[in-house]
């Protein structure tokens, strides 16, 4: 079956406003406006991670002193149109309907003074800078989900804290270090060369997605399953 085509902008920009006022009026309060801008808007230092939306204080609201929480909310139509164009089962209106229901889940919490959805964006952010091979702050993967001491999830990504001192350490370099993670047996080489704030990944040996059956390996025929990284820290003490 045939997927819809892509929206113009002229369409797109419409359909993001009948959504918005779709939108209760009381959830809406406090949203000066929802601007469509053309262009894509990428990650700064990522620039295969696409923004589809966010929002932004407003200004105004900042110079008058009010202390009220009024915002805009921003859309890309550029990255949509990427995003349709590169993945076949993206859905377009589905992710414009989600991406301006949880841009007006910011401004509410804003409203609320809470941080639920920014501590979600600033997780994904981390986790995109990490797989990138960029600079994270300490710690960053205890936001995710904490399934058993020292060992958290983020999306299907497992991070481990193994928590060593120096002598520690060089006892166990170059050995086997076997342990138990979530119940499941645990083996992995410490390398000769490894040192403390150091993090080995082991591919495959994360979390199973979300649905995810498992697939065949072209080469050998065996069921692998679809399965995130584990991630062990060396973390001193």
């Amino acid at each position: 079956m045939a997927r819809p085509p892509t929206p113009s902008y002229d369409a797109f920009a419409a359909r993001a406003k009948a959504l918005t006022r779709a939108i209760p009026e009381p959830f809406l309060d406090g949203v000066e406006d929802v601007v469509v801008h053309r262009e894509a808007h990428r990650h700064p230092l990522l620039p295969d991670v696409l923004t589809l939306g966010e929002c932004e204080p407003s200004s105004l609201a900042a110079l008058s002193g009010s202390g009220l929480v009024r915002s805009i909310v921003h859309l890309y139509y550029g990255s949509f149109v990427e995003l349709a164009r590169d993945d076949e089962g993206f859905d377009l209106d589905g992710e414009l309907r989600e991406t301006i229901e949880h841009e007006i889940q910011h401004h509410i919490e804003d409203r609320a003074g809470v941080r639920t959805l920014i501590d979600e964006d600033d997780l994904f952010d981390a986790h995109q800078r990490f797989l990138a091979g960029l600079e994270t702050p300490p710690g960053w993967y205890r936001q995710g989900e904490r399934l058993e001491p020292d060992v958290y999830a983020v999306e299907c990504d497992l991070f481990v804290e193994l928590r060593l001192r120096p002598g520690e350490l060089a006892r166990r370099r170059g050995t086997t270090l076997r342990m138990k993670i979530l119940g499941e047996p645990f083996e992995a080489v410490i390398p000769k060369d490894a040192s403390l704030g150091e993090t080995l990944t082991f591919e495959g040996e994360g979390l199973l997605a979300d649905g995810a059956e498992e697939r065949a390996e072209p080469e050998t025929g065996a069921a692998s399953p679809e399965a995130g990284d584990l991630h062990l820290v060396l973390a001193g003490r």
